[in-house]
């Protein structure tokens, strides 16, 4: 695995408007899309430099009549800017994301999750990672054992771990999330009581969980709720995230096909996050 300060990626980056589908392009891009954000005014696609072929035959073939900025990225160049650019986010008055650098000061009656910039969609920031975060504060009980699926920088699993979760799984696809999760780990004094798999979310059948997170994205969502129901052996919450606003629908339909109970639904921006039973 190469040391992440020698890793490259490169993004995609569209302008926000009525016209965009934004469903359309994640359809498209899913399988080699590994983090999304939206900042002044664009969506933002982030993958690895080794698929930049395959991504652009994809935009060559099918997606000619959009036009996408693309911009090649290494390490020092976002880690510097977000060293300068960086701001702090209030989860609610006793808990606050901060970056590896921020100096705290534990004078205060406040919590903090540290994290090592990975990418933009691994900070926080994103406003699907702050509902799932608003969400646990809100479920998670003492003992709580978590199935945080689609881990990446491990912020989630570090959050429940904050609020009083015993266990965490983590499971993320994307091998190169690996050094980032266990930096953020022991950058929060996490020595124990979790552990990450490297493995494709849908090849999970393990379910004996008290909550299952889930901050991907909706075509596989809708290819792992039928997967969750066959193989649940009791009754758990679940917190999905990753999803538009237009896609409630189609996601709200299958959850009541499988019998899946929808006991909230809290949004954000253009997102979307449900907790289900």
């Amino acid at each position: 695995m190469k040391n992440i300060s020698q890793k490259s990626w490169f993004s995609l980056s569209i302008k926000n408007n009525n016209s965009i589908n934004l469903d359309f392009l994640y359809f498209k891009f899913y399988k080699y899309l590994i983090g999304t954000t939206e900042l002044n005014g664009k969506y933002i696609f982030y993958f690895d430099s080794s698929n930049i072929k395959i991504v652009k035959k994809i935009l060559d073939l099918k997606l000619k009549e959009f036009h996408f900025e693309i911009k090649n990225l290494k390490y020092e160049n976002w880690h510097k800017k977000y060293q300068e650019n960086f701001q702090i986010i209030d989860i609610n008055h006793k808990l606050k994301i901060v970056p590896d650098w921020y100096d705290i000061d534990y004078n205060h009656d406040i919590d903090y999750i540290r994290i090592v910039p990975g990418m933009a969609f691994g900070t926080g920031h994103h406003e699907t990672t702050q509902l799932i975060i608003k969400s646990l504060l809100d479920i998670i009980k003492p003992g709580f054992k978590i199935l945080d699926l689609g881990a990446g920088s491990g912020i989630l699993s570090i959050a429940a771990l904050k609020f009083g979760a015993s266990y965490v799984k983590a499971i993320e696809y994307d091998q190169d999330c690996e050094e980032n999760f266990i930096e953020n780990m022991i950058l929060n004094n996490i020595k124990s009581n979790y552990s990450l798999e490297i493995n494709d979310v849908l090849l999970n059948k393990d379910f004996s969980y008290d909550l299952v997170v889930a901050n991907i994205n909706k075509n596989v969502i809708l290819d792992l709720l039928p997967i969750i129901y066959k193989y649940k052996k009791n009754k758990f919450k679940i917190i999905l995230s990753g999803l538009l606003l237009n896609d409630e629908k189609v996601v709200v339909k299958l959850l009541s096909k499988l019998d899946f109970k929808v006991l909230n639904t809290v949004k954000m921006g253009e997102w979307l996050c449900l907790i289900v039973e």
